[in-house]
């Protein structure tokens, strides 16, 4: 099974006159995350500041956040390769990235 793992920040929504205003881009890359858990994709969610022992297990997570900070996130890992970073993916580019990524394993694991 592919394994997507995704760190991001997760910031609380801002608070508006007029209730909860959530960030646009965020919702729709959570939703789009939500979706791959819906085809059987396992996809882990993570804050590297609420979870420091998760960007821990992965080097290229750590050292991403040491050189660049949050400019790096979101930072997407299919099967612990980095598949995306900086950019909330649209659902259409998340789903051509994880492909991407399962095809190169497939092969890689073939030869």
């Amino acid at each position: 099974m592919t394994t997507v793992t995704v760190f991001r920040h997760a910031p609380p929504p801002l608070i508006g006159v007029c209730g909860v205003v959530p960030d646009p881009a965020s919702e729709a890359f959570e939703q789009s995350l939500d979706w791959l858990e819906a085809i059987g994709f396992l996809v882990e969610r993570f804050d590297p500041y609420r979870e420091p022992g998760e960007a821990a297990r992965f080097q290229v997570v750590a050292d991403s956040l040491a050189k660049e900070g949050t400019r790096c996130l979101p930072l997407i890992l299919v099967d612990g390769v980095v598949a995306s970073s900086s950019v909330y993916p649209t659902r259409p580019r998340l789903a051509r990235i994880v492909g991407q990524q399962r095809r190169h394993a497939e092969l890689a694991a073939a030869s």
